[in-house]
């Protein structure tokens, strides 16, 4: 597995479709901290927002980086087929911790916050970005091609799936008020409500560990559907 998952970054890096979202993420960074001083707690969430939205796209480049032919022999090579999809899915979780690290770090190295910033921010930023990629890791996931032929349809699809759990989550309507579908929607709205809340923020309340303990569930959840339905597959 620690072969499989060495290979893949590093081909990855060889084909150089990570320079795009790479690229957009820092230019978004620099925006959105070009005015100093900057509300600690408004600034993350509106990263890890764009975030989930940018590791949608690293998804379907890390999935996609190898041509069918060869996709079959490295799956031979790593004789199973389950390692072969999680070593992939670990490469995604891996590029979206770094990307979370340099989000939260990024603006405290240059000083762009104001002197009130705490432990709590920090720890809280790096919840809301990290949940949030893994999530969108986790849905996007079903978007590639072992789930869609076209490669149209799977940008499509990534986008539509992406930009429907944020207006789900910012939606008002009475049906999502019922907890029982609430259970089945992407949680992504338990982030943003945490990173609604002023920076006056001291310590981590056991509501932010509850929510942002749901989102990684619930993304852990559908990566680990999403592998048993691959492998099935593959097997019949």
């Amino acid at each position: 597995m620690k072969g499989l998952i060495h290979y893949f970054f590093a081909n990855y890096f060889r084909t150089y479709k990570y320079v795009p979202p790479v690229s957009i993420f820092i230019i978004i960074l620099v925006i959105n901290y070009s005015y100093t001083p900057n509300p600690i707690m408004s600034s993350y969430s509106f990263t890890s927002l764009m975030l989930f939205f940018i590791m949608g796209w690293v998804v379907i480049t890390i999935f996609h980086m190898e041509d069918k032919n060869q996709k079959e022999i490295t799956i031979m090579h790593a004789k199973s087929i389950r390692e072969y999809y999680l070593a992939l899915v670990i490469n995604c979780i891996i590029v979206g911790l770094l990307f979370s690290i340099l989000a939260v770090a990024y603006p405290i190295i240059f000083n762009f916050f104001s002197p009130d910033l705490r432990i709590a921010h920090i720890v809280i930023g790096f919840f809301a970005h990290f949940s949030l990629s893994l999530l969108s890791i986790a849905l996007s996931l079903f978007f590639t091609r072992e789930f869609v032929k076209n490669d149209i349809n799977t940008w499509w699809g990534v986008i539509s799936i992406l930009v429907i759990s944020l207006v789900l989550a910012v939606a008002n309507i009475d049906i999502l008020k019922i907890k029982l579908i609430n259970w089945f929607l992407p949680p992504l709205r338990y982030s943003l409500d945490i990173m609604s809340i002023d920076d006056e923020v001291i310590h981590l309340s056991g509501q932010i560990y509850r929510e942002f303990g749901w989102v990684f569930i619930y993304s852990l959840i559908l990566i680990s559907i999403y592998i048993a339905i691959v492998q099935k597959r593959r097997i019949i």
